[in-house]
Protein backbone atom coordinates (compact mmCIF):
# COMPACT_ATOMS: atom_id res chain seq x y z
CA UNK A 1 0.00 0.00 0.00
CA UNK A 2 1.75 3.22 -0.98
CA UNK A 3 1.67 6.32 1.72
CA UNK A 4 2.63 9.71 1.42
CA UNK A 5 5.63 10.70 3.55
CA UNK A 6 8.07 13.74 3.35
CA UNK A 7 11.72 12.74 3.02
CA UNK A 8 14.52 15.04 2.98
CA UNK A 9 16.42 15.71 -0.73
CA UNK A 10 19.22 13.69 0.67
CA UNK A 11 19.69 10.92 3.78
CA UNK A 12 23.17 13.24 4.45
CA UNK A 13 21.06 16.46 3.90
CA UNK A 14 21.85 19.18 7.25
CA UNK A 15 21.82 22.06 5.34
CA UNK A 16 20.28 25.14 6.53
CA UNK A 17 18.42 25.15 3.11
CA UNK A 18 17.31 21.71 3.34
CA UNK A 19 14.35 20.94 1.10
CA UNK A 20 11.73 18.27 2.26
CA UNK A 21 9.36 17.03 -0.69
CA UNK A 22 6.28 14.52 -0.38
CA UNK A 23 6.98 10.64 -1.63
CA UNK A 24 4.69 8.15 -2.10
CA UNK A 25 6.79 4.90 -0.17
CA UNK A 26 5.33 1.28 -0.16
CA UNK A 27 4.36 0.23 3.46
CA UNK A 28 4.96 -3.19 2.50
CA UNK A 29 8.83 -2.42 1.45
CA UNK A 30 9.40 -0.67 4.81
CA UNK A 31 11.67 -2.47 7.11
CA UNK A 32 12.23 -0.36 9.89
CA UNK A 33 10.67 3.60 11.33
CA UNK A 34 13.00 5.21 14.15
CA UNK A 35 12.28 8.11 15.47
CA UNK A 36 15.43 10.75 15.63
CA UNK A 37 16.41 14.44 15.83
CA UNK A 38 16.79 15.73 12.14
CA UNK A 39 18.90 19.81 11.67
CA UNK A 40 16.07 21.26 9.62
CA UNK A 41 16.43 24.89 7.91
CA UNK A 42 18.57 25.87 11.08
CA UNK A 43 15.81 24.09 13.78
CA UNK A 44 16.25 20.39 15.45
CA UNK A 45 13.20 18.94 14.88
CA UNK A 46 11.83 15.24 15.63
CA UNK A 47 11.92 13.31 12.68
CA UNK A 48 11.69 9.69 11.31
CA UNK A 49 14.67 7.33 10.14
CA UNK A 50 13.01 5.34 7.47
CA UNK A 51 15.17 2.20 5.98
CA UNK A 52 13.41 -0.08 2.85
CA UNK A 53 14.06 -3.48 2.40
CA UNK A 54 16.26 -2.59 -0.29
CA UNK A 55 18.78 -0.54 1.82
CA UNK A 56 17.46 2.53 0.44
CA UNK A 57 16.92 5.15 3.66
CA UNK A 58 15.05 8.73 3.92
CA UNK A 59 15.24 10.90 6.75
CA UNK A 60 11.64 12.09 6.68
CA UNK A 61 10.19 15.52 8.55
CA UNK A 62 6.70 13.50 8.17
CA UNK A 63 5.22 10.08 8.30
CA UNK A 64 1.50 9.08 7.99
CA UNK A 65 0.15 9.26 10.95
CA UNK A 66 -0.60 5.44 11.24
CA UNK A 67 3.06 5.23 11.51
CA UNK A 68 3.84 7.55 13.95
CA UNK A 69 1.08 6.28 15.98
CA UNK A 70 2.56 3.03 16.36
CA UNK A 71 5.98 4.61 17.58
CA UNK A 72 4.44 6.70 19.89
CA UNK A 73 2.11 3.54 21.52
CA UNK A 74 3.11 1.29 24.20
CA UNK A 75 -0.67 -0.79 23.63
CA UNK A 76 1.26 -4.37 23.03
CA UNK A 77 4.03 -3.93 24.11
CA UNK A 78 5.52 -6.28 27.44
CA UNK A 79 5.32 -5.13 30.94
CA UNK A 80 9.44 -3.77 32.07
CA UNK A 81 10.86 -5.49 35.07
CA UNK A 82 13.91 -5.51 37.14
CA UNK A 83 14.05 -7.96 39.62
CA UNK A 84 11.09 -9.58 39.17
CA UNK A 85 8.76 -6.33 39.58
CA UNK A 86 7.18 -4.45 36.95
CA UNK A 87 7.62 -0.66 36.37
CA UNK A 88 4.98 1.79 35.62
CA UNK A 89 6.31 3.91 32.43
CA UNK A 90 6.77 6.98 35.10
CA UNK A 91 9.06 4.82 37.32
CA UNK A 92 10.95 3.67 34.15
CA UNK A 93 10.86 7.26 32.51
CA UNK A 94 12.76 8.45 36.30
CA UNK A 95 15.35 5.88 35.68
CA UNK A 96 16.42 6.85 32.05
CA UNK A 97 16.77 10.63 33.25
CA UNK A 98 19.10 9.63 35.96
CA UNK A 99 21.48 8.15 34.35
Amino acid sequence: MLAKFNVLNSENDQSLEGIDYPILLNTDQIASVKSINIMYKGNIIKGFWVRMVSGKKYKATRVPAEIKSLLDSDEGMSQREINGSQLTSSEYQLDISMQ
